[in-house]
């Protein structure tokens, strides 16, 4: 049994209202309005606390995060595990277990060789065709946000703006595979790149010529957009585009 559910959600709830103040544990990531830190939870449970600050207008950004995460691994995918969020004045909190991981995707990519690359990507087109058929879309899929976990299989993280609209977008799509592609480093060549995106559309079923043109042709502008933004809070680039 996991450890989140070794507790009642009275005591999930008492320790994440704890984590609302102060420094609760290691930080992650501070940018403004958002934490994020390594935390031991009840009886030592790795996990990690995202705790956010300001006003918002219906749900919560902790609210928002928790649903998405509790519905994406009821459909199956390989997210963390959320374990609660709570709400105070002007701050929100969630929790969610650990992934052990060995590293993100984008770095293991840069070190492996060409002729090593195909399990990994073919385990990343699972990924994201296993989100957009089920009409999810992360809006914020950069190979970072994949983790590689203990057993070499892949997570995917940071889903506080992953939607699920009513009506289904293929724009959404193509703004997931251009951050994807943006942050897709050097040693992942040409080939490798337009070969994921031609299996990627086999698999939408985006088969005519004029409609795989018009998607690559999105695709590569929003790709192109993307690496003009100035990053907001100092994260790391390269934000050129890599040819």
């Amino acid at each position: 049994m996991d450890a989140s559910r070794q507790h009642s959600p009275a005591e999930v709830s008492a320790f994440l209202r704890e984590c609302l103040h102060g420094e609760p544990g290691e930080v992650l990531r501070r940018v403004p309005g958002r934490e994020t830190f390594a935390v031991r939870g009840p009886n030592g449970a790795p996990w990690v606390v995202k705790r956010f600050r300001g006003s918002w207008f219906g749900k919560s950004p902790a609210e928002r995060e928790h649903q998405a995460l509790e519905a994406l691994r009821r459909e199956g995918l390989p997210v963390p595990l959320a374990v609660g969020y709570v709400e105070g004045y002007g701050s929100a909190l969630v929790g969610m277990e650990r992934v052990e991981a060995e590293g993100d995707l984008r770095s293991r990519l840069s070190e492996l060789a060409p002729a090593e690359l195909g399990p990994l990507t073919a385990q990343l087109l699972e990924l994201v065709l296993a989100l957009h058929t089920r009409g999810w879309h992360h809006r914020d899929l950069y190979l970072h946000h994949v983790l590689i976990d203990a057993g070499g299989g892949l997570v995917l993280i940071d889903l506080g703006r992953a939607r699920r609209p009513r009506w289904v977008r293929r724009r959404w799509f193509a703004k997931d595979l251009a951050a994807l592609l943006l942050w897709t480093p050097p040693e992942v060549g040409v080939r490798h790149r337009l070969r994921f995106l031609a299996k990627y559309m086999d698999a939408m079923e985006i088969t005519s010529r004029r409609a795989r043109r018009r998607f690559a042709e999105d695709v590569a502008r929003r790709r192109a957009r993307m690496a003009l933004h100035v990053p907001r809070h100092g994260e790391a680039g390269p934000w050129e585009v890599p040819s």
